[in-house]
């Protein structure tokens, strides 16, 4: 096993080491899947548009196409006047154009005819048989979208990492791309500890707990475009945890072991991770509360990340959210992208951290302010009740009400 910070470390520090030991990015398994099966997951590669959308000029508005010159200088008081030679079918190309002192009935999408550069709406007008009165003037390109504005024919639409979801769907689907490469990044999950049983367990018994920490860990990996695979609960047994471990690695490239790395005599996971191949176990501890007993390792040559993540159901989500999914980017990307938004905001209360180590405490946003909620690092609702996290470096210690924090949004 390779030398690992034995301290406890700062947080940015050991992503840092973390991606330089372990020389992120690797080469991934990637995949094709059709648009509607790629929901949710990351771009494997850059992908660019086959063709110019939109594919002609365009109305945005149901009005007349025209040409702007012979709007020029019409007002309400001072209308001009043109001959309505025709109406732009919907669905195909108008058979005709517009010349000077015409215009043509145009419906929102409609391919405008040659000669037409702009459209009038239809409030601005008023028909009369073939007359129609203009009674405003307008610009060339208002009221339409030309050929190829949107994004032309070899330009970039979405960059390799970038998910497939409601924001870049509609962009995919517009210029035609039916399907998409992605990469298939497999995260096994395993939940460790005697005392953790199974979620639809009816009756608990005195020291049980019901297994939160998969579905927190679960939900998280597929928003974020990975794919979890659950190798149940393991107890306290080096022998089976092992098993366990070697299992999910042949299949998984990241996986995740919640419990089994606070200080206890039971705890095997750092001992177990210590026994991976090169490099082995890289962090042990991390300079954060809560998440301080997280763990960071790796293998290199086998190109797989293992991580101890707290049993705290709070503390494992947190430790996930701050440590893992900047390591998963760094992965695929070599790059450390963080996925939250980070704003500043003044508190509604005080907030009382200690110097030293950087603190985070779920809040919520209400008028313009951060409240933050007081949970344990076991309360797995300190997650459902937040809108984020107020973060508290280590320089910090308390926030007076109506002073700024640090606030980042999930």
């Amino acid at each position: 096993m390779a030398g690992f910070v034995r301290e406890l470390t700062d947080r940015s520090f050991a992503i840092e080491y973390a991606v330089a030991s372990l020389d992120f990015p690797w080469r991934m398994t990637n995949e094709t899947l059709d648009l509607a099966s790629a929901e949710g997951r990351l771009l494997s590669e850059r992908v660019v548009s086959p063709e110019d959308f939109p594919p002609f000029d365009r109305s945005t508005r149901d009005g007349y196409a025209l040409s702007s010159e012979d709007s020029y200088g019409a007002s309400a008081s001072n209308p001009a006047f043109l001959t309505v030679c025709g109406e732009v079918p919907m669905g195909s190309l108008p058979s005709f154009s517009v010349k000077t002192g015409e215009c043509a009935l145009i419906h929102t999408g409609g391919v405008l005819p040659a000669g037409a550069d702009a459209v009038i709406m239809l409030e601005n007008s008023e028909r009369a048989g073939k007359w129609l009165e203009i009674r405003k003037a307008v610009q060339m390109g208002e009221n339409i979208v030309f050929r190829g504005e949107e994004f032309a024919s070899g330009s970039v639409l979405l960059e390799k990492g970038a998910p497939v979801d409601f924001r870049s769907a509609g962009i995919l689907s517009a210029a035609g791309v039916a399907s998409v490469r992605v990469f298939q990044i497999k995260v096994g999950i395993l939940s460790t500890g005697d005392e953790i049983v199974p979620c639809e367990t009816p009756a608990l018994h005195p020291g049980q707990f019901r297994d939160a920490n998969a579905y927190i860990l679960s939900s998280l990996m597929r928003r974020h475009g990975l794919q979890p695979v659950y190798y149940g609960i393991c107890g306290d047994s080096r022998k089976a945890l092992e098993a366990a471990l070697h299992h999910a690695l042949e299949e998984c490239s990241v996986v995740l072991i919640s419990g089994g790395s606070s200080v206890s005599a039971r705890d095997l996971c750092s001992t177990l991770l210590e026994s991976l191949p090169a490099p082995g176990l890289l962090v042990r501890g991390i300079l954060m509360s809560p998440g301080k007993p997280t763990l960071i390792a790796g293998m290199k040559a086998e190109r797989k990340l293992v991580m101890g993540l707290p049993g705290h159901p709070f503390s494992c989500y947190l430790a996930a959210y701050t440590v893992l999914l900047p390591l998963v980017h760094a992965m695929h990307t070599g790059k450390t992208v963080s996925p939250w938004k980070t704003v500043f905001l003044p508190t509604a209360e005080s907030v009382f951290g200690h110097s030293g180590i950087e603190e985070f405490l779920p809040c919520r946003l209400s008028e313009g302010k951060a409240l933050p909620l007081p949970m344990k690092s076991s309360f797995a609702k300190a997650v459902g009740s937040a809108d984020g996290l107020i973060r508290l470096p280590a320089s910090r210690e308390t926030v007076r009400p109506e002073e700024e924090v640090e606030i980042w949004l999930w």
